[in-house]
């Protein structure tokens, strides 16, 4: 594969994941409510995809920011008292941002989950940044993770340094982490939330991960072929 296209595509990933790790783990904030309501990127991100749920979500979310255009201001407080209802609490939560709780038997913190996705950071040098404060499995931190790998592995592309090992993890977690448990966190979500915007965001997450799959296999592909030949 062509790196500068490559390095592209891997930015371009970053983008994305950064975003959503974002969103999951602070809410969406003023100033990024006010970037979403005037920049392209939800109808970039649309446009350029074939899947339902990702453009369906992306959609979903540009036309309640539309209809909130004037008061961004007052949105923004009913969509933390969602965020907060849905991931943060007090009291129960309806979609409970942990692998661990959505993975084990008795739905639990901490359990051998949240280990394993620890360990799997630290097989690439690196502890969480909410270690003791927020387990490990938090999806925004797992999708900060795999951030963090796209970035690392631009920066190996520009530097002509093979980026397979990368992809190969960022492959690999998909597979054992978030493909096992966000596909029934964002049916909570959507069932749950209160806002389009929420409900938007889960058909977002969903049909992202599902595409990043998919494309992450094929270009991993692409590359061990080079390499044979």
């Amino acid at each position: 594969m062509e790196k500068q296209l490559l390095s592209e595509w891997l930015q371009g990933r970053e983008l994305v994941y950064s975003f959503l790790a974002r969103v999951y783990q602070e809410g969406p904030n003023q100033e990024m409510l006010d970037a979403l309501a005037g920049e392209q990127f939800l109808a970039e991100l649309a446009a350029d995809s074939q899947n339902e749920d990702l453009t369906a979500g992306c959609r979903q979310m540009q036309a309640e920011l539309a209809a909130h255009r004037e008061d961004l201001e007052a949105y923004h407080q009913e969509l933390q008292e969602d965020y907060n209802r849905l991931f943060v609490g007090p009291g129960h939560l309806e979609a409970p941002p942990w692998e661990s709780v959505y993975r084990s038997k008795e739905r639990l913190l901490f359990s051998e989950e949240t280990l394993a996705v620890r360990e799997f950071y630290r097989s690439f040098g690196l502890e969480s940044k909410k270690k003791n404060q927020e387990p490990d499995d938090h999806l925004g931190l797992e999708l900060e993770f795999i951030a963090w790998l796209c970035r690392e592995a631009a920066t190996r592309v520009q530097g002509s340094r093979d980026v397979e090992e990368l992809l190969a993890g960022q492959r690999r977690f998909l597979q054992e982490h978030l493909e096992q448990w966000v596909p029934a966190l964002t049916a909570d979500i959507q069932r749950a939330a209160r806002t389009d915007f929420f409900r938007g965001l889960a058909r977002l997450t969903r049909g992202w991960l599902a595409v990043d799959a998919a494309e992450v296999e094929m270009v991993l592909a692409e590359i061990q072929k080079e390499q044979k030949g």
